[in-house]
């Protein structure tokens, strides 16, 4: 009997190794650290799939004791592909630290030879202290874009459709006739003028969905400007239904991160103290999305 348990062991192990479903995680050049000593690089863990859908770890913590124990919530040990402009830049093995010591830090995996990749993503400067990142990090071996997401001019009737459905989100917007005061005089509802808002980053597939990002311009108040006053996203279908994405956003990838035949979009989300990342699939009826937390 027991070279018989060997042989189905043997025969079974290769079927649970296929069956492992996917990760998706983002390259962070300087990931450890706090404030200005941001020198070690790392993957941050961002998502797995269960079922068909994606989903992220959900962690976040309130206290030290928490950053002690929150590790064991993410996959001690993972072998990444780095992918950049869709082609593998490098191969890694990244492990979960025993203990985080700041709330930025949950869900990264230290690097174990960081020296190879410390150059993959510009440092942070102080006049761009923010780095987009843009170096996808999967548990598979290659990454495609079946949906061959590219960057093109908006079409005229999507941006007259989007301005259309931003109006309806922010009919009258909070501004101010001023800089010098923020009373409540000053502090007034206005009517949105369509040469206000302007069109930046265009991209379409190859199935004809297009996102949009957007801006309103114009802000006149002293301090951090209300939501419509920043860069949303939006979707527009290939029969021209517009969908509100998001705000505050930067596209990191698209990719076919589970191997089916159609492509994710992934953004990082720049939302003040909580920032993160939002996973679009499915023709985005579903999403997902991964906290970060600064402070």
């Amino acid at each position: 009997m027991k070279p018989r348990v060997l042989t189905l062991l043997l025969l079974l192990f290769p079927l649970a190794a296929s069956a492992q479903k996917p990760l998706i995680g983002i390259f962070e050049s300087n990931a450890f650290g706090n404030g200005s000593d941001l020198s070690a690089p790392g993957i941050r863990v961002l998502f797995y799939q269960s079922g068909q859908q994606w989903r992220s770890y959900n962690a976040t913590c309130q206290d030290e004791v928490c950053l002690k124990t929150i590790p064991h919530v993410f996959p001690p040990v993972t072998t990444w592909t780095l992918i950049k402009e869709r082609k593998p830049v490098a191969n890694v093995t990244a492990t979960i630290p025993a203990a985080y010591h700041f709330y930025s830090e949950i869900g990264l995996q230290a690097i174990t030879n960081p020296g190879t990749i410390s150059k993959l993503e510009p440092s942070p400067a102080p006049y761009r202290p923010a780095i987009p990142h843009a170096i996808l990090a999967t548990t598979l071996p290659t990454l495609q874009d079946p949906d061959n997401w590219q960057p093109a001019a908006p079409f005229p009737l999507d941006v007259t459709h989007v301005l259309q459905a931003f109006h309806k989100l922010y009919p009258h917007p909070k501004n101010c006739t001023q800089t010098t005061s923020n009373s409540p005089s000053n502090y007034h509802d206005t009517t949105i003028e369509d040469t206000k808002l302007e069109s930046g980053a265009s991209y379409i597939s190859n199935k004809n969905w297009r996102i949009l990002q957007i801006t309103l311009r114009g802000y006149l108040c002293d301090g951090p400007p209300d939501d419509a006053w920043v860069d949303h996203w939006f979707a527009i279908s290939p029969t021209g239904q517009v969908q509100h994405l998001g705000l505050l956003m930067h596209l990191a990838g698209t990719a076919d991160f589970a191997h089916e035949g159609h492509s994710e979009l992934l953004f990082q989300v720049e939302s003040g103290n909580h920032a993160g990342y939002t996973l679009f699939y499915d023709h985005f009826t579903h999403q997902a999305h991964a906290t970060v937390i600064f402070h």
